[in-house]
C-alpha cells in the first residue's frame, strides 16, 4: 500500500510537471509572438518615421521618446505586460515603461548580455517564492512567478532574402505575470495528490480525468493566444487605416468640397446654351461627390461613432429610409412588401441616425442587386428567446450573394461591384454590433439575398408614452 501511494505521488508530480511545462511552453510561444510583433512595430511605426523626420534615432529627444512610448503602449495595452525596457549597446536602459529606470546601467541581467549574440528570445522565470513553498500556499499572490523575455531588437533586412534578420539595434526586455498559470499547475498537482491519498484504487480513473482537464485547459490557452494574435493584427490594421484616413481627410476632403461647389456654381451659370460645357461640369460634379462619399466611408469605418442611447422606434426608421428611396424604387419598378408586426411599435435603445444609415445601406444594396424590377420584402418582428429582441429581415428578389464569397462579405475592402469600396456592409456591421446586435447574411431558399438584423428590444418600462 505504501509503495502504491508513493508511486501514485511520483506519477502525480510527474504529470503536474508535464502540464506545467506545457502551459509554460504556451506562455513562451505567446511571449515570442509578442516580442516579434514589438520588434516589427517599433521598426515600422517608430524607427522608419523617426529616421525619415529627424535623420537618426535619439531617445534623449522628448518627442522621439514620446512617440516610441505611444507605439509600445498601444501594442501591450490589455496584454498584462509590465516592465518593458530597451537596452543600448553599452547596456544602458534607453527606454522603460518605468521612467525612473531611464539611463540606468545596473539593471542589465545576464540574459541581456546573451541577447546581443542570440538569434531568438531568451526566457527566464523570476520567482518571489520558491516553487515548493508556493505548492504549500493556499493561493500564491500575484507577481509570485513572472516570465521575463529578452529579445534582440533588430532592423528588418529588406536587402537579402537569405538573411531576414537585419542589424542589431539593441535588446528588448519585458516581463509578464504567469502566476495564474503556475497556480493552475500547483492546484492540479494538489488535487491529484489529494485524490491519490483518499483512494489509491481510483487513481487511474482520476488521473485520466485530470489529464483530460489539462488538455482542455491547454486548448483554451491556445484559443486565447490565437484570439490575441487576431486582435493584435486588427489593432495594427485599424491604426494604419486611421493614419491613412486622417491624411486623406486633410489632403482631399477640403479640395473636393471646393471642386464640387465650384462645379455646381458653374453648372448654374452655363445653362442650356453650352451643352458640351454642361456635360463636362456635370461629370466633374458627379465624380467629386462620388469621391467625397468614398472618403466619408473610410472615415466612418476607421473611426466609428459611438451610438447614442435613446429610444428608437424601428418601424419609423424603416419608413423614413423607404421615403428617401422612393424615387429610386419607382424608377426601377421595384415593389416593397412589409410583413410582420406593422402596427405594433417596436423600440430599441440606440442612435436613430446610425440605425437609419444601416437600414438605408441594406435596402440600397438590395435595390442595386435587383436592377430594373423586383420586390423588396421587409419583415419586422420580435423574438423573446433567449432574450427580447427586435428582428428585421430584408429579402430581395435579386440574384443573391455569391456563395464562394459569403465568408468575405463583411471583410473591409472586399467588394463584388466594379465601383464599390467594400466598406458598405462592414460599416453596417459596425453599427449593428455597436448596438449589441447581430447582422446575418445569407440567401433565401426561394432565391435572392436575405439580410437579418437582430437588436435588443427596449424594456417596457423605458418605452416612451405615445
Amino acid at each position: 500500500m505504501t509503495l502504491t501511494v508513493a508511486l501514485s505521488v511520483i506519477v502525480a508530480l510527474y504529470l503536474g510537471n508535464m502540464a506545467g511545462k506545457a502551459l509554460l511552453s504556451k506562455s513562451h510561444s505567446f511571449a515570442s509572438l509578442l516580442a516579434d510583433n514589438l520588434n516589427n512595430q517599433i521598426y515600422r511605426r517608430f524607427t522608419l518615421p523617426t529616421v525619415s523626420i529627424f535623420g537618426r534615432v535619439d531617445l534623449n529627444n522628448p518627442e522621439q521618446y514620446k512617440a516610441l512610448d505611444g507605439v509600445i503602449q498601444s501594442i501591450i495595452q490589455g496584454l498584462h505586460v509590465e516592465d518593458v525596457r530597451i537596452f543600448s549597446y553599452n547596456r544602458i536602459i534607453r527606454y522603460s515603461t518605468n521612467t525612473g529606470e531611464r539611463d540606468a546601467a545596473a539593471l542589465a541581467s545576464d540574459s541581456v548580455e546573451k541577447a546581443f549574440t542570440a538569434e531568438g528570445p531568451i526566457f527566464d522565470i523570476l520567482e518571489n517564492m520558491p516553487y515548493w513553498q508556493a505548492f504549500f500556499t493556499l493561493s500564491p499572490p500575484a507577481q509570485t512567478f513572472r516570465l521575463r523575455t529578452t529579445y534582440p531588437l533588430r532592423l528588418e533586412n529588406r536587402v537579402s532574402s537569405s538573411s531576414p534578420d537585419g542589424p542589431l539595434m539593441g535588446v528588448l526586455e519585458f516581463t509578464q505575470d504567469i502566476t495564474r498559470d503556475m497556480r493552475n499547475t500547483i492546484r492540479f498537482q494538489q488535487l491529484v495528490l489529494g485524490v491519490t491519498l483518499l483512494s489509491s484504487g481510483m487513481l487511474m480513473l482520476l488521473l485520466m480525468l485530470l489529464v483530460r482537464r489539462a488538455e482542455l485547459a491547454l486548448a483554451v490557452r491556445m484559443a486565447e493566444a490565437q484570439r490575441l494574435q487576431q486582435e493584435l493584427h486588427q489593432h495594427e490594421k485599424l491604426a494604419g487605416m486611421g493614419r491613412v484616413v486622417a491624411g486623406i481627410a486633410h489632403e482631399i476632403r477640403n479640395p473636393l468640397g471646393i471642386i464640387s461647389s465650384s462645379a455646381e456654381l458653374l453648372l448654374k451659370r452655363a445653362g442650356a446654351e453650352n451643352p458640351g460645357t454642361t456635360r463636362v461640369l456635370q461629370a466633374i460634379y458627379d465624380e467629386a461627390k462620388r469621391l467625397s462619399r468614398t472618403v466619408s466611408d473610410f472615415l466612418d469605418y476607421a473611426r466609428p461613432r459611438q451610438p447614442k442611447q435613446e429610444p428608437v422606434e424601428v418601424g419609423q426608421v424603416i419608413h423614413q429610409a423607404l421615403t428617401f428611396l422612393g424615387a429610386d424604387l419607382a424608377e426601377r419598378d421595384i415593389g416593397v412588401v412589409r410583413t410582420g408586426l406593422l402596427d405594433a411599435p417596436l423600440y430599441v435603445s440606440g442612435d436613430r441616425d446610425l440605425l437609419y444609415r444601416a437600414f438605408y445601406n441594406i435596402m440600397g444594396n438590395a435595390v442595386q442587386a435587383m436592377g430594373a424590377s423586383g420586390t423588396l420584402t421587409i419583415s419586422l418582428g420580435r423574438s423573446d428567446e433567449p432574450e427580447a429582441r427586435v428582428v428585421l429581415v430584408f429579402h430581395d428578389s435579386g440574384g443573391g450573394f455569391p456563395e464562394d464569397a459569403m465568408a468575405q462579405l463583411l471583410d473591409p475592402f472586399f467588394t463584388t461591384k466594379d465601383d464599390g469600396t467594400g466598406l458598405g456592409l462592414p460599416i453596417v456591421n459596425n453599427i449593428i454590433t455597436s448596438h449589441n446586435g447581430t447582422l446575418t447574411l445569407g440567401n433565401a431558399p426561394d432565391g435572392g439575398a436575405e439580410v437579418r438584423v437582430c437588436l435588443p428590444a427596449l424594456p417596457p418600462g423605458d418605452i416612451p408614452e405615445e
